[in-house]
């Protein structure tokens, strides 16, 4: 995937919901493990991007994804005991769920932030991007909220709705669509 297109600045702060959707845990799996493999990704390129730029001097250095400390991959999963617990690989949301942890689930958060530098020497931009999926009963929604318009993030956003879109689906008297 490559992450470097023509972007405009604007406000994204984009909201979908799913509360008709029945979240197991093999769905959100697919999900946990879709953005894991994205999240990878991207540090990957603000690695090879580093790289690039570490010899040369800084009025020389162009950076398309320069670290900014605000890129996270995180599931957090909070039972009806308020023990809470936080999973930073698939494998580990896979362990939660062998051990019995998803069960009597009082809510399930899925934290997605792609967040970067992009520009020349000291002139850098911060790029926002943040994909939040929240799984709580009757309530499941979506949020992406960028600070600018990049095809990436949108088919990430795009992706991430097909993922949940493919979840069984039920009306309900909470929620009818």
């Amino acid at each position: 995937m490559d992450f470097y297109e023509e972007e405009k600045e604007t406000v994204i702060n984009n909201e979908f919901d799913y509360s008709n959707i029945i979240p197991t845990a093999e769905h959100i799996g697919t999900l946990v493990q879709y953005c894991e493999n994205v999240y990878n990704q991207f540090l990957k390129l603000i690695e090879e991007d580093e790289q690039k730029n570490e010899k040369l001097k800084i009025e020389y250095k162009n950076y398309k994804y320069a670290k900014s400390y605000g890129e996270k991959f995180e599931v957090s999963i909070r039972e009806k005991t308020y023990n809470n617990l936080d999973c930073k690989t698939y494998n580990s949301y896979i362990d939660a769920v062998n051990n019995g942890q998803l069960k009597e689930v009082h809510s399930l958060k899925i934290n997605l932030d792609l967040d970067y530098k992009r520009g020349s020497g000291n002139n850098l931009n911060y790029h926002e991007n943040s994909f939040t999926i929240i799984f709580k009963p009757y309530e499941i929604k979506f949020a992406r909220k960028s600070n600018f318009n990049e095809e990436n993030m949108n088919q990430i956003e795009n992706t991430i709705n097909k993922i949940l879109q493919q979840f069984q689906k039920v009306n309900s008297i909470f929620c009818t669509k």
